[in-house]
């Protein structure tokens, strides 16, 4: 098949990839009534213990949806409102049309931009579908949690709102289709979202030049040209794994009690869509009992806990959507070549509202395209020009099951009956699961969306140098798949089925990083999986990353009493002992050779030898008061994450995943990367490069600032926005209302059981409420800087006893 399809492919694709040579209204429209949800009782008890964590309890789905809407939209009102806007495509409409707003993966979009995409991507035949996908009990939780987000509304009115949307006319009522399309929303917040910049503004050539017609050698970019692209550059915080997570599923040879314990860690954005929220839903109904957190206008926990099973989620690495390469007809740019025949693109006119500097409305029309693989997008590499261009087919995009799947999940009663939930629908968008249950059982399984690719297709129809073409290069150094959209046998469609997915229950250990599958325990090696779920530097048997190398560390030094803490078995103090050291595994494979030869050479400067000393006498952890745990952050990041097998003097094996690679090579080039550091001003003194994380890791608020724990490459993990506040002085920070820019621990939860049920303690490291007016605006924060965990109550017993106990009755 192969040789036939690249056949193809070479007549039909000539691989040139050129780039392309706005009804107004002094008064914004009142806010509309929401349309009426008949024939439904929604009665809900909200119970909130400290830290304003709701534990809603009710006897159907329409209820706890109810009750969980209105606690929901009391902290996060404003927050919420806004991603309503954008949902609606309106940000221009009420921001300007010269403004953006930071997206979820860290880039900037502008307002146009962001409301065309919007407007072509999410629509109410998307949220139909939806809908009619789901079950009963998904469609009464949706109704009951749009009811409830309205209930709050209507009881506070626009004036009494927090000051970041007080009086704001953009604070409108939620519609059952706004609901909807946040689910779809969620779901591709690991493809299309990525590229809201490049699908909104995608627009063919104005004009086609007889010089360009006429060309018949092929023009083409460099694979770096590409892997450098704001396409590529889109996945970026995907790809370092600053959209990341940690978990572990810790089973009865591994625990002092014999049961299982789960650690979940979750790397995600400090504000916006991504913001995590803590949540107890009790439907006494339905057998569902869940206590965990969820993502901003998801209804239900997403990570979490019952009274037998706990799970938690990790990003993964499959890839949910492919790029497709299209050869255009000639005569027109909107046309593609596939089988040999032309095919129209389909036209979306658009038009959207764009408020001015005077404030004044006007109309912005732009046509955008779609494609039987999905929207058109284009950048300046991948380019819409004469003779090709790029669409984009996401998975997830037709992922309609996403809070079915997460009711499933709840209701399980054992890492099996997980399995078995996760295997129905495979609909978990772009996670890992990792689980624990009271048995002492413990289930890692990627049962996430992958695009239906099979291998033969990504080595028949991913174009390479036998073609002239750099795609199979992109590939293997980005994990990023461009197909030829130019014959129907590359065609997919669909996500790979539960068959094909790897998973494996054991009772010592599981645990993922942000690797791929392959190495979920230490004696563990799971291959032969699609490779679509798994590409370039991600491969089964690749290298693997540093707090992947650092968990499994973590545990064979506390089986083998190596770790400096009593015993050789897991309990949760001392797991959660461990994981405040922040330990940094890689730094201590390599430092030591490097710093050895530093000291002894005869051309470094003193300032380089200084450094050197305080990094062999560092800790080797990004402790907070860890000397030397800055400098050594900044060297990493210079030595690009000693990614490269040229930094290790021995390499890596993948029958030794752990140790290897290790020992420090290349040291003439590390040496010249230490040397610009301790030049640079901020580490020019040798006061400055015995930096503490605490004193530079830093948030500022009303009553004074915290320093953040947590590094940016380790298990203990926070990343900020790096900041001259001074000549010479730098921090790592983020916006002190919005936590814009930072990154790192969000939800953190342990859990295992005793004979009364669960155990479980854990933190939301920005705490509960967006609103930098409420109490619970910093609450859980100021307890998290100093190492400390609050006890996540989940019995009657444990919620009614808790000092914060408040009970809302709430019914209409």
């Amino acid at each position: 098949m192969r040789q036939h399809v690249l056949s193809r492919i070479l007549t039909l694709v000539p691989f040139a990839l050129l780039a392309a040579c706005g009804s107004s209204s002094d008064d914004p429209p009142a806010a509309p009534t929401p349309p009426p949800i008949t024939g439904t009782t929604y009665v809900a008890s909200i119970r909130y213990t400290s830290y304003g964590v709701p534990h809603v309890k009710a006897e159907t789905f329409k209820g706890a949806g109810y009750g969980y809407g209105y606690a929901f939209a009391k902290e996060n009102i404003c927050l919420y409102a806004e991603e309503l806007v954008t949902l609606h495509g309106e940000r221009a409409k009420y921001f300007g049309g010269a403004s953006g707003y930071l997206g979820q993966l860290g880039d900037t979009f502008g307002n146009i931009d962001s409301d065309f995409f919007y407007k072509l991507q999410f629509t109410p035949a998307l949220a139909a579908k939806i809908k009619a996908a789901s079950s009963q009990d998904a469609q009464d939780l949706t109704a009951g949690f749009v009811a409830g987000y309205n209930r709050y509304l209507k009881e506070t009115p626009l004036a009494s709102l927090p000051a970041a949307c007080n009086s704001a006319v953009w604070v409108q009522p939620m519609t059952e289709d706004d609901a909807y399309l946040r689910f779809a929303q969620a779901a591709m917040a690991g493809s299309s979202l990525a590229f809201i910049k490049q699908i909104g503004s995608a627009q063919p050539p104005k004009t086609a030049t007889a010089a360009l017609l006429k060309r018949s050698k092929p023009r083409l970019l460099a694979a770096s040209d590409y892997a450098n692209s704001s396409i590529a550059k889109g996945l970026q915080a995907i790809q370092e794994h600053t959209i990341g997570s940690n978990g572990f599923g810790l089973g009865k040879d591994v625990t002092q009690s014999g049961k299982g314990m789960v650690f979940g860690n979750p790397h995600f954005p400090w504000w916006g869509a991504l913001r995590l929220n803590q949540l107890h839903l009790t439907v006494t109904g339905k057998g569902y009992d869940v206590y965990g957190a969820t993502l901003l206008g998801v209804p239900l926990p997403l990570i979490g806990f019952n009274d037998k099973v706990a799970w938690t989620h990790t990003f993964s690495t499959d890839n949910r959507f492919t790029l497709r390469y299209l050869a255009l007809d000639p005569s027109s740019p909107t046309r593609y070549i596939k089988d040999g025949k032309p095919v129209a693109m389909t036209a979306v006119p658009l038009t959207i509202s764009v408020k001015g500097a005077d404030g004044a409305l006007t109309s912005l029309s732009r046509t955008l395209y779609t494609t039987e693989f999905g929207p058109m997008l284009m950048d300046s590499s991948f380019a819409w020009g004469t003779t090709s261009a790029f669409a984009i087919q996401d998975a997830n995009l037709a992922n309609h099951k996403l809070i079915d799947q997460v009711i499933l999940n709840g209701k399980s009663t054992s890492v099996d009956s997980l399995r078995t939930a996760a295997a129905t629908h495979v609909a978990m968008p772009w996670v890992n699961t990792m689980a624990a249950d009271k048995a002492g059982d413990t289930l890692y399984g990627d049962f996430s969306v992958a695009a239906n690719v099979q291998d033969a297709q990504l080595a028949g129809c991913v174009p390479g140098a036998a073609q002239g073409a750099p795609f199979q290069d992109i590939m293997a150094t980005t994990g990023v798949v461009v197909m030829a959209g130019t014959t129907s046998a590359c065609d997919w469609s669909g996500a790979i089925g539960a068959a094909q997915r790897p998973w494996v229950k054991r009772s010592d250990y599981i645990l993922n990083a942000n690797d791929s599958h392959w190495w979920p325990s230490a004696s563990t090696f799971l291959t032969g999986y699609p490779k679509i779920i798994a590409t370039g530097p991600n491969v089964e048997g690749a290298p693997q990353n540093n707090r992947t190398r650092t968990g499994h560390a973590i545990v064979r030094d506390r089986l083998a009493s190596a770790d400096g803490l009593p015993g050789n078995r897991f309990t949760m103090a001392n797991l959660q002992q461990i994981y405040l050291q922040a330990r940094f595994f890689k730094a201590q494979k390599w430092l030591p050779e490097f710093t050895a030869a530093c000291l002894a050479s005869s051309t470094a400067t003193a300032a380089a030898k200084d450094a050197c000393t305080v990094l062999q006498a560092w800790d080797k952890t990004h402790a907070p008061g860890s000397a030397g745990a800055i400098l050594f952050f900044e060297l990493y990041a210079a030595l690009g994450e000693l990614n490269a097998a040229s930094w290790w003097s021995v390499p890596y094996n993948p029958a030794d995943p752990l140790e290897t690679p290790r020992g420090a090579a290349g040291i003439a080039a590390a040496m010249a990367k230490l040397e610009a550091l301790v030049a640079s001003s901020q580490f020019d003194t040798a006061a400055k490069r015995r930096t503490r994380p605490e004193e530079v890791q830093t948030l500022s608020r009303p009553d004074g600032s915290l320093a953040v724990p947590g590094g940016r490459y380790t298990f203990m993990n926070w990343r900020g926005v790096k900041n001259q506040i001074y000549p010479g002085i730098w921090i790592y920070t983020a916006d002190s209302k919005t936590n814009a820019g930072a990154y790192g621990n969000s939800y953190i939860q342990f859990v295992t059981w005793d004979d009364s049920g669960p155990v479980a303690e854990g933190i939301l490291t920005y705490s509960q409420s967006s609103n930098p007016d409420s109490p619970h605006f910093n609450d859980e924060t100021k307890l998290y800087v100093k190492g400390q965990w609050i006890k996540l109550p989940y019995t009657e017993a444990q919620i009614t006893a808790d000092p914060g106990y408040k009970l809302v009755e709430i019914s209409e």
